[in-house]
């Protein structure tokens, strides 16, 4: 679906008046989610975050209704749910509109007993590479803008709406990029590059909020090596993740080199990972040759939190069918591993 379909939909004039009177409750006696060593702890008791990601506010949810968070939280059993804005949403259209949209969605998922995680989806490098979107996508070049101008106005604002809601996550950059041809690079040598942005953003947060910040590493977000040893000051940081079926090949070995072991220092949580049998993309894959020993050896064996990418029909690997109820193959399988652990609810 396209970007401008999409935003007419979302932004008309009614459910933006609709969307404006929408405010999230008074969160002053809520216990903070922080980070505790290797460990995520909500009041006094270690959590373990496992949900999925829905895709961009108002992109992947024009028309949907907020009572999706219940089936998320009932029927799929998460206790987290991951919310998108794509730079070229907050870039074209009006802010406040914008959050107040944004505050609709993170509210029905807290109410529905889960956290929330909200998610810059910028694909680049901070005023550097900026993803493009293939053309058959229908969406603007500049919808995964890369201006660090523009993440620093937006996690202002959001800060200053969301920051006393201390269920709320900030995942300050989706997935940091050089270049088009970086899996030929060091990303171990990226880090040192990468941490100062993610330190300005910080402190733009800090001044408004003490709530979690997630922040990744090079690669798409899929190579964190260098990081154990160069943690970011924060005290209440965890790490991103994401990981599909066919990066290295499938090959464990080199799955735990990009994690490199992060998760013995700090939390990881894998705000995408999935896998699609039928694709020409980079995700395809199986339960048999991804699924399962990524489930066993990492979410598990490591004890990683996750997001599953993606509770749509569309945005691929993708866990609906058409009807926005049936699993796919790639969501029964979620579904099942969701379904598996008692969701620790805030």
């Amino acid at each position: 679906m396209s970007f401008t379909h999409c935003i007419r939909g979302c932004l008309a004039f009614g459910c933006v008046l609709a969307a404006l009177s929408c405010r999230l409750p008074a969160a002053e006696l809520l216990p903070q989610l922080h980070v505790d060593d290797t460990n995520l702890v909500y009041g006094s008791a270690r959590i373990m975050l496992r949900g999925v990601a829905v895709g961009d506010a108002l992109l992947a949810r024009e028309g949907r209704p907020l009572s999706d968070y219940a089936v998320i939280a009932t029927n799929w059993n998460a206790n987290v749910v991951r919310i998108d804005i794509h730079p070229g949403v907050w870039k074209h259209q009006d802010h406040a509109a914008v959050l107040a949209e944004l505050a609709r969605q993170v509210q029905a998922s807290l109410a529905a007993g889960m956290f929330a995680i909200i998610d810059w989806h910028a694909i680049g490098w901070p005023d550097g590479y900026c993803e493009i979107p293939g053309a058959s996508q229908g969406d603007p070049t500049d919808i995964y803008d890369s201006s660090f101008a523009l993440a620093t106005d937006f996690w202002t604002a959001v800060a200053k709406r969301f920051g006393t809601e201390p269920r709320v996550i900030f995942e300050l950059w989706n997935e940091p990029v050089q270049s088009a041809n970086e899996w030929d690079g060091n990303s171990a040598q990226t880090w040192p590059k990468l941490k100062p942005y993610w330190e300005k953003l910080t402190t733009v947060i800090r001044a408004h909020s003490k709530n979690l910040v997630l922040v990744t590493g090079s690669q798409w977000a899929y190579s964190l090596t260098g990081i154990k040893t160069n943690l970011l000051a924060d005290a209440n940081t965890a790490y991103v993740w994401h990981i599909y079926a066919g990066n290295d090949e499938n090959n464990e070995r080199h799955w735990t080199a990009a994690l490199d072991e992060l998760q013995n220092v700090r939390p990881v949580v894998v705000t995408e990972w999935g896998f699609q049998r039928n694709t020409k993309e980079h995700f395809r894959g199986t339960p048999q040759n991804f699924g399962g020993k990524f489930v066993r050896d990492f979410l598990e064996g490591r004890q990683l939190h996750s997001t599953v990418w993606c509770w749509h029909p569309e945005w691929e690997p993708n866990l609906l069918q058409a009807d926005w109820r049936t699993p796919t193959e790639f969501g029964q399988f979620a579904l099942n591993y969701l379904k598996s652990h008692e969701a620790q609810r805030p």
